[in-house]
């Protein structure tokens, strides 16, 4: 069996988004308990929290391409399964393993969480991503779950008497509305003369761009509010890759990446944890290009 399949498998610079969404959840929960920041669950288990969220992720690529052997062989027989790079009794096993593992790993708190997640990207690998609809919200789902996960892992119901929980469900709910609109661009991407409309394909600009005047209305400083209009800009030239829509839902999904610091600058306390937290942000878009050559992300 091939490392290289594997990694196709795993989709492997998209491997890169997911923490981020964990670290939101849980940036957003130490702002709301800035001042009584013991009553959280230790920090530590945030490691094992992007733990459980990555092998989820991973769990969810693999059973898709599982439950989908049949239709590569048909349509697409390069990929791993069908070309016999690796078994498919190995891709079940392995899956299963990690859908069970990370729903375990982020312990009492996030299993609030990362229960009905593993149920959701089971469900979706099965049964939603071929009915029209249900299938990419179940996949906002998913990545809006992914945020609450952090979130609950480190404070488990406390969250939910917090005003602040509001703040929490914008978050999830953007990751979702984000998630849905790149599903829906990604759709067709495997025809040969797929081309999204111009509103689809501008519209993640539109709402990335819109987190400004959010952040605006929510009282953050300016650093916070001109962030998000630096992150819109820099999604310009993904958005004006024309002819070749699995870069454009590549570029999309490593955006993410940059999305999730978008999301947590707002959150935290000092200069210094700002200027970490986008440089994290930088050095993992930059992982996630290079690991691109090994393995593509759509």
């Amino acid at each position: 069996m091939s490392l290289r399949a594997w990694f196709e498998l795993l989709r492997l610079p998209n491997l890169l988004t997911v923490p981020g969404d964990v670290l939101v959840g849980g940036a957003i929960v130490a702002w709301v308990f800035r001042e009584g920041t013991r009553d959280c669950a230790h920090w530590p288990s945030v490691v094992l929290t992007i733990a459980g969220s990555l092998l989820l992720y991973a769990a969810g690529l693999l059973l898709n391409d599982w439950f989908d052997a049949a239709v590569d062989a048909r349509e697409r027989p390069s990929r791993p399964i069908p070309s016999g790079r690796v078994r498919e009794g190995a891709v079940l096993a392995v899956g299963v393993s990690c859908l069970i593992a990370g729903a375990a790993l982020p312990g009492p708190n996030g299993w609030l969480v990362s229960v009905p997640l593993a149920a959701a990207i089971l469900f979706y690998d099965a049964f939603a991503k071929n009915v029209p609809v249900l299938g990419v919200v179940v996949m906002g789902l998913c990545r809006a779950l992914n945020v609450l996960l952090g979130a609950f892992a480190l404070a488990g119901l406390m969250v939910l008497g917090k005003p602040a929980f509001v703040v929490l469900l914008m978050a999830s709910g953007f990751a979702w509305v984000y998630t849905v609109l790149l599903s829906v661009v990604a759709h067709d991407e495997a025809a040969p003369d797929a081309e999204p409309s111009v509103w689809l394909r501008w519209s993640p600009f539109v709402l990335v761009a819109a987190l400004a005047g959010l952040f605006w209305g929510m009282g953050a400083d300016t650093f916070s509010v001109v962030v998000p209009l630096v992150a819109a800009v820099l999604l310009v030239p993904v958005l004006r890759v024309r002819g070749d829509v699995s870069a454009l839902v590549s570029g999309l999904i490593r955006h993410m990446i940059v999305l999730q610091g978008v999301w947590m600058v707002p959150f935290l306390p000092t200069v210094a944890s700002r200027l970490v937290a986008l440089a994290l942000v930088a050095a993992a878009y930059g992982v996630a290009r290079l690991a691109a050559r090994v393995a593509s992300g759509s």
